[in-house]
């Protein structure tokens, strides 16, 4: 949900994940008939989108930015289960937002575990704070 330059700003001042891990889930996602794709010019169009990554609701195809945070790798793993298992809809805002909250939720608690850095702790509590307001306004007749 940022806008292009906010994303291109967090993205240049994280540190990027392991690529070695990333490479072995991606092989490991290959043998389930996920791809998972990086590139510069998917980097622009993930920029221009203001995401690291993003799974498309088929569950069988991420694009992830280049040099994609450890949280925007772990996020987007999250996200991919929560496809897996059902849980995404389509078209459900209120839903969306309560994968994400949960996402935002766990990548907080398993911080140490997935390597995350403060400075993407700080950008995760922001977003999140973001999506409980949303979720709050659209429990009180909002948008």
């Amino acid at each position: 949900m940022l806008n292009s330059e906010k994303a291109r700003e967090i993205i240049n001042k994280q540190q990027p994940v392991s690529q070695d891990i990333i490479n072995r889930v991606k092989n490991n996602l290959a043998q389930k008939g996920v791809i998972l794709s990086q590139s510069a010019e998917l980097d622009e169009y993930l920029i221009s989108q203001g995401k690291e990554a993003i799974t498309f609701s088929d569950g069988q195809t991420i694009i992830m930015h280049t040099k994609a945070s450890a949280s925007g790798f772990y996020e987007e793993m999250i996200h991919l289960g929560q496809i897996k298992k059902g849980r995404a809809v389509e078209n459900d805002k209120k839903n969306n937002i309560l994968l994400e909250i949960e996402a935002k939720e766990r990548l907080i608690k398993y911080q140490k575990a997935y390597k995350i850095t403060d400075y993407e702790i700080s950008n995760i509590n922001e977003a999140l704070n973001h999506y409980k307001v949303l979720l709050n306004n659209l429990r009180n007749g909002g948008v």
